[in-house]
């Protein structure tokens, strides 16, 4: 078996994974602040990490990534203007323990209503992607995705540590 022809087909398809998967984070408006510049960057490092983490764990092959991260992204993109959504709702709200009746009824409708959301576009996608990709790589998708996310949560521990050795 020839492994060279075989280890750049797949470099080659990874540098195309990387390019579909970024390819809406790499433009940044004119005029942008330098910290703003360097959480895009950050962003866009985490993004790429997801992308090479989720192909791997799903031994996602050329053409299923072809037609996977499109359908991917979109959701991803979904989901993140449905939590700025909520989040324009909680912040006209008081602190939660200032809130009156109303108020507090309005956050709880309002965080319900994100959960419920939420679900229907997993349910939605989830749909989508199985067009694509099969039943076992949607359910390694998920596990993925909580693995991925566990994974940033520990490094962030870990650099706070670093950063605050008194905590």
């Amino acid at each position: 078996m020839n492994y060279t022809f075989f280890l750049n087909k797949k470099m080659i398809s990874f540098l195309m994974l990387m390019l579909f998967a970024v390819s809406g984070y790499s433009q940044m408006p004119r005029g942008q602040r330098p910290q703003d510049r360097d959480a895009e960057r950050r962003r866009e490092a985490i993004e790429t990490r997801r992308v090479s983490y989720i192909t791997q764990k799903l031994s996602l092959s050329v053409e299923e990534a072809r037609l996977f991260w499109p359908i991917y992204n979109e959701y991803t993109q979904k989901v993140e203007k449905l939590s700025a959504g909520f989040k324009d709702t909680r912040d006209q709200l008081p602190e939660t323990d200032q809130m009156n009746k109303e108020q507090a009824s309005a956050y709880i409708e309002a965080e319900l209503k994100r959960f419920e959301d939420a679900a229907a576009l997993r349910r939605e996608y989830t749909e989508k992607m199985l067009k694509v990709i099969s039943v076992q790589q949607v359910a390694l998708l998920f596990d993925a995705e909580r693995s991925f996310n566990r994974m940033l949560f520990r490094e962030a521990q870990r650099r706070h540590r670093h950063e605050n050795p008194e905590n």
